[in-house]
């Protein structure tokens, strides 16, 4: 990604910090590539999918990088650029069969809040299959979710934007984004509880798969 610079690069904002576009934006991209992919991934579900979505959305953050004033975090302009650009590449694929999101990462508690990390490095190869049958539990419980569900659910439980970062993303009101992630929650915890799985507050696993 070619470098770019405001075109005053030292011009500052009213309060003396610099502009957010005084950096390079080869630096904007080196700085926030991973998390984007990361994200991407988890909409797209495939790897492929997900570079093309990162490339979209870094193209678009370029030409638009001139008029971002930072009134939000970098992370969540860039979050608000790939949300839209999926939902416009899945529009020019609307005969293709979609690739569901995974929630790979988190189980819910019994309340419904996703707080225990599955880890995948490290295990002994026993421990390393229970965790790939649990993701595969998660995958499906997930894939049954509406597209509308889900772009909450990572936005607000896995990506940790607040309920108003979602809404502006999305053009929701936080009374639509709290409905909609309690949905998710519970349509996930439900399907997770059908296999065995809950978890008690933030405690281990109680029951495996089996």
């Amino acid at each position: 990604m070619a470098a770019r610079k405001h075109s005053e690069s030292g011009s500052t904002d009213g309060h003396g910090a610099s502009s957010p576009t005084a950096r390079p934006f080869d630096q904007l991209y080196r700085d926030n590539v991973d998390v984007m992919y990361r994200f991407a991934y988890r909409l797209c579900g495939e790897a492929e999918a997900a570079k093309d979505l990162v490339q979209e959305t870094f193209l678009n953050a370029y030409r638009a990088y001139d008029r971002f004033r930072g009134d939000s975090q970098v992370s969540t302009w860039l979050y608000a650029i790939a949300s839209h650009a999926c939902q416009r590449m899945r529009r020019k694929r609307k005969g293709e069969p979609e690739r569901e999101l995974s929630l790979t990462e988190f189980i819910p508690t019994s309340e419904g809040e996703f707080s225990l990390q599955i880890p995948m490095e490290g295990l002994s190869p026993h421990e390393a299959l229970e965790n790939k049958e649990l993701r595969q539990i998660l995958d499906r419980a997930i894939a049954k979710l509406p597209r509308k569900y889900r772009m909450v659910l990572v936005l607000r439980d896995m990506e940790g934007l607040s309920a108003k970062e979602v809404g502006g993303i999305l053009g929701l009101n936080e009374r639509a984004i709290k409905s909609r992630l309690h949905r998710a929650r519970l349509f996930v915890r439900k399907e997770l509880s059908g296999k065995g799985l809950t978890v008690d507050g933030h405690e281990d696993v109680t029951t495996r798969h089996r």
